[in-house]
C-alpha cells in the first residue's frame, strides 16, 4: 500500500510540537510538574537588623492524572485469502500499523483541544483523556482544580501590574481584529520574563485568522519557518515565535503557548507500545493495539493565554 492517499488526517501542530520533546518518566499516582511560587524572606538591612528566620513555603507541584489512549489494527482470514503474495500482505500490515500510529496521535490531539468532560461524553465516562488546553486557559477556580492547585494554595500573589492571580492564564474576550498589534497584546500579557523562555514561542489559531495575520503584514515583514514547512506545517514568524494554524483550534481563538513551560510526560513503558499480535481462540483474525499513557501539563499557567473573540 505505499503511496496510499490519506483522506481523513488534518494538521495537528500542537501535538507535533509536544511529541518533539516528550519526557519519559516512571510510575506514580499523578504526573508531577514542580514549581516555585514565592520569594524567600529578606530585604534591606543594617547592622542592627534582626533577620526574619521564620519558615516560608515556596514549592508546590501541579499534579495531573494519567491519560490513556489506544488505536487498533485487525485483519482476518478474508484479508489473508484476498491479498495475493507475502509482500502484498506485508505492505497491507505495515500500512495498517502506520494508520494506527497516525490515528492515536490524532486522537491525542483531539483530547488536547476538547475539554476533559467533552472527551468523556464522546468516549465514555470511564475513559481518561488529557487534562486539556481549555482547562489550562480557564479563568475559574472550581473543583476539580487545575493541576490539583487552588489559587489560594499559591498565596494571594498576582501577576505584576495586574489583578489576575498567578495560577491563572491570561484570557481576553474583547472583540479584536487580527493584526500585529493584536498579537502584541497577547504576547505582552503572557510574558513571565525577558529572556527567550519568558515569552510565548508558539501561537496557534485557525486557518482563517492565520491568513488574516499574514495579510496584515507587508511583504518585507513576512518570515516563514522552513523547518516546519518541511514537516508540512505553514508558519509565519511573529518576533522569534511561530504563528501556525491548527484545524482543531476553536473558531475566533488565538492561543499563546510557551513551550518551555509545558509538555507531555509519558510513562516510559507505555510510550506508543506495540505491536503485540493476539489471536482469539474463537475467531480467525489477528489484532494488535498501540498504547500510550502520560499527561499534558504545565508548572506555570501565567505563561499562557488566549484571545477568544478575534475576527
Amino acid at each position: 500500500m505505499p503511496g496510499a492517499t490519506d483522506n481523513w488526517k488534518m494538521g495537528n501542530i500542537l501535538m507535533f510540537k509536544l511529541l518533539d520533546d516528550v519526557e519519559k518518566i516512571g510510575s506514580g499516582e499523578y504526573v508531577r510538574f514542580v514549581l516555585e511560587y514565592a520569594k524567600s524572606r529578606g530585604g534591606p538591612m543594617s547592622g542592627s537588623t534582626v533577620f526574619d528566620t521564620a519558615k516560608k513555603a515556596f514549592l508546590n507541584a501541579a499534579r495531573f492524572p494519567w491519560a490513556f489512549f489506544y488505536s487498533n489494527f485487525t485483519y482476518d482470514i478474508e484479508d489473508e485469502v484476498q491479498i495475493n503474495g507475502d509482500m502484498a500482505e506485508l505492505d497491507f500490515v505495515m500500512k495498517g500499523l502506520d494508520n494506527a500510529q497516525k490515528t492515536i496521535r490524532d486522537l491525542m490531539g483531539d483530547s488536547l483541544w476538547a475539554t476533559y468532560a467533552a472527551s468523556q461524553t464522546t468516549y465514555g465516562t470511564t475513559t481518561k483523556p488529557f487534562w486539556d488546553v481549555a482547562n489550562l486557559m480557564a479563568q475559574s477556580d472550581t473543583s476539580p482544580y487545575y493541576g490539583l492547585i487552588q489559587m489560594a494554595d499559591l498565596g494571594t500573589f498576582t501577576r505584576e501590574g495586574s489583578s489576575v492571580n498567578i495560577w491563572q492564564a491570561y484570557q481576553n474576550a474583547n472583540a479584536l481584529v487580527m493584526s500585529f498589534s493584536t498579537m502584541q497584546t497577547l504576547r505582552r500579557n503572557c510574558m513571565v520574563g525577558e529572556g527567550p523562555n519568558g515569552i510565548p514561542n508558539l501561537y496557534v489559531t485557525t486557518p482563517t485568522l492565520w491568513d488574516k495575520f499574514e495579510n496584515s503584514l507587508q511583504a518585507a515583514q513576512r518570515f516563514y519557518n522552513q523547518d516546519l514547512a518541511k514537516a508540512g506545517f505553514q508558519s509565519i514568524m511573529f518576533g522569534l515565535a511561530d504563528v501556525v494554524w491548527d484545524h482543531k483550534c476553536d473558531a475566533s481563538y488565538v492561543n499563546a503557548f510557551n513551550r518551555s513551560k509545558m509538555g507531555i510526560k509519558a510513562h516510559r513503558d507505555k510510550y506508543f507500545v506495540g505491536p503485540v499480535w493476539k489471536e482469539p481462540t474463537n475467531q480467525a483474525l489477528k489484532t494488535t493495539q498501540i498504547i500510550f499513557s502520560g499527561a499534558f501539563g504545565t508548572p506555570e499557567r501565567r505563561a499562557f493565554g488566549r484571545l477568544t473573540n478575534v475576527s
